[in-house]
């Protein structure tokens, strides 16, 4: 390979697809979820993205190599005219370098589905067993607590109350809906709270040789 060719793919080899581990965990799990809960609910949302995508992606992959195989059969042969012949190997050409996007595309999601499943377990851990009155006393915990921040942000944004959070406070249960009214109409105390509000995500396992083949099927 020349030098040029060397130092590009030196280049290449440094661009990362999709989201860093800073961008995973507090732009998506922590953004999202504002409870333990909450963050659970995110990481198996992005973890089944992956798991999809993966599945996808990988039987995408075996379909390639077999056109890039039977290309490969039909030019040794050289059965084909001429021009038949140089199509052949354009098209070869063209999908190995689609294959070498795939593969990358495969190893950038592969990155992010371990990261996701580390997160799961990390919080599965705190959670425990979800029965459906945990399951329902966690999400009422989770929806308290979106209905908080967003008044918090209401108020740093327009010093009020804004038309969201007034419309789901009244679709809320009432039994909490007034001890929730209480605690949001102080505007100085709910951004106190938002201000100091810190829930950090679990130190993640951090399973470098999750074995993802074995996962997908």
């Amino acid at each position: 390979m020349n030098p040029e060719a060397t130092t590009l793919q030196t280049l290449l080899a440094d661009h990362q697809l999709y989201h860093s581990e800073f961008q995973m965990d507090y732009f998506i799990t922590t953004k999202a979820g504002g409870t333990t809960y909450g963050y659970y609910k995110q990481a198996l949302r992005e973890l089944f993205k992956r798991y999809r995508g993966l599945k996808e992606l990988l039987t995408s992959k075996q379909l390639l190599q077999v056109d890039i195989d039977e290309l490969e059969h039909k030019i040794k042969s050289n059965n084909a005219d001429e021009f038949e012949q140089r199509r052949s190997e354009i098209k070869l050409c063209q999908n190995r370098m689609g294959m070498e996007d795939l593969e990358r595309n495969i190893g950038d999601t592969t990155r992010e589905f371990k990261h996701f499943y580390n997160q799961a377990l990390g919080l599965k851990e705190q959670i425990g067993e979800l029965t459906d009155e945990v399951r329902k006393q966690l999400d009422e915990d989770m929806w308290r607590h979106q209905i908080k921040m967003m008044a918090a942000i209401d108020y740093i944004q327009r010093g009020r109350l804004g038309e969201s959070v007034m419309s789901m406070l009244q679709s809320t249960p009432k039994g909490w809906r007034m001890p929730l009214v209480q605690e949001i109409k102080n505007a100085d105390n709910i951004i106190k709270w938002f201000e100091q509000y810190d829930l950090p995500l679990p130190k993640h396992h951090r399973i470098e040789d999750v074995n993802v083949k074995a996962l997908l099927e």
